[in-house]
């Protein structure tokens, strides 16, 4: 098969190194799906506090449920990569996004904690399904040369969507409550219209599509293909998601409480804090995925990721609110920053022809170990008298454990081009 593609895999890279309307608009759209998955995401950790009074929960319960919720969304992160090599990127983007817009808008609804858990998790399965389908297309689209920017940016979606959360909260909370949070969360429906008109499936899996019948072979759901054929890269792919995810959501779940009520500043200060952090946020991925194009991801990764590990502990010891502002805008610009083009690295590994499975995979164990983080967090807070403080060294050692991973064992991809079938040499 890799031979007979080489026709294939000459056209499959005219036209990949500079930026089209078509290009910038399959970004485009991708960049608003994350914003709004984020938005979902941001609500209950910013009305964490409210929820643990209204439903009577302890940190721990909170901790328990942020985490259960995610690890039953991962289904979503397994299942819509692999059915977009099936059916196409285009569609399995649409089906996730209307998930999520109309189960986001039932959570508003919720009357206890059982009934949250039951929503944001269904609503969480079309949420991860939506992430990796969404960078698996921006990567088959964006030009070689500014492929890692380009993933940076997309992965920028985050802050945007934190800072829209965090700035929609100031408003509304006052005004009509947490539940309405959520029922702004069905917003997102509008973009499929876009999507529907806006962009095109993506030439690289139209053209793998069309060079398999050529040969008589059908597309099948074999979801332990990536294991047999790239062990390496899955293992590999696998341990960059748990270290990053494991981080981040340890990060970004419990730093509302730590900063409103452990560290005292209260839920407006919080609001304002965070939402001039996710707004510098947005440029740091951008700067750090036009770095990587400049300087490969081995060297400006580890750059980002040693001083955030650093910083990490440190900051559970201050309590002075301006070092607490100035300290966490820094730490969150290098683990925002590295996030988009350290995680962006993962399916330029794979081909086309199996890249949403293995990367979906890939993506799949990495939430699953992630997820944990709510709960480790919860109980070391939980048996340290409400101390989040505690557990910040944990993830820092996580975070630490990325440099050592692109130092060593990660093959650089930066501004090489991808590969479509399998067993195809890399470039």
């Amino acid at each position: 098969m890799a031979r007979t593609s080489a026709a294939a895999l000459a056209q499959s890279q005219q036209g990949t190194d500079r930026w089209t309307l078509s290009n910038a608009t399959v970004l485009a759209v991708c960049i608003l799906g994350w914003a709004f998955d984020v938005y979902e995401q941001t609500i209950m950790q910013i009305i964490t506090p409210i929820l643990l009074k209204e439903f009577s929960m302890t940190m721990a319960t909170m901790g328990d449920l942020q985490t259960i919720s995610r690890w039953i969304g991962i289904i979503g992160t397994f299942l819509f990569p692999a059915l977009a090599d099936l059916y196409g990127r285009k569609p399995v983007l649409i089906w996730s996004i209307l998930g999520f817009a109309m189960f986001s808008g039932l959570t508003g609804f919720a009357t206890g904690w059982g009934m949250l858990l039951v929503f944001t998790s269904i609503t969480r399965i079309a949420l991860s399904g939506e992430n990796p389908v969404g960078m698996v297309m921006v990567t088959e689209t964006a030009p070689t040369r500014w492929r890692a920017t380009a993933l940076g940016g997309l992965v920028g979606g985050y802050p945007l969507g934190y800072l829209l959360c965090t700035l929609t909260a100031l408003v509304v909370l006052p005004l009509w409550g947490w539940r309405a949070m959520y029922w702004l969360g069905i917003i997102p429906a509008l973009l499929v219209l876009w999507i529907r008109m806006g962009i095109k499936e993506s030439p690289r899996f139209e053209r793998v599509t069309a060079e398999m019948l050529k040969q008589g072979l059908k597309r099948q759901f074999n979801i332990f293909a990536p294991v047999k054929r790239y062990p390496r890269e899955m293992l590999i792919g696998t341990l960059i998601y748990l270290f990053y995810l494991f981080t981040w959501i340890g990060w970004s779940a419990w730093m509302p409480q730590f900063l409103a009520i452990e560290k005292k500043l209260g839920i407006p200060t919080m609001l304002s804090y965070l939402s001039v952090w996710m707004a510098v946020a947005i440029a740091a991925y951008w700067i750090c995925g036009w770095l990587c194009d400049q300087f490969g991801r081995r060297w400006v990764i580890p750059a980002y990721v040693i001083p955030a590990s650093i910083l990490l502990w440190w900051i559970a010891g201050l309590n002075e609110p301006q070092s607490l502002f100035w300290v966490g805008l820094i730490l969150n610009f290098l683990i925002t920053g590295s996030f988009g083009a350290g995680l962006g690295y993962v399916p330029e590994l794979f081909p086309t022809q199996i890249r949403g499975t293995a990367f979906g995979a890939a993506f799949f164990f990495g939430v699953a170990g992630g997820s944990l983080a709510p709960l480790v967090l919860g109980r070391i807070a939980s048996a340290q008298g409400g101390s989040l403080a505690a557990g910040l060294p944990v993830l820092a050692v996580s975070f630490f454990l990325i440099a050592p991973m692109f130092l060593f064992f990660c093959r650089e991809t930066t501004r090489k081009q991808l590969t479509d079938f399998i067993g195809q040499k890399a470039a």
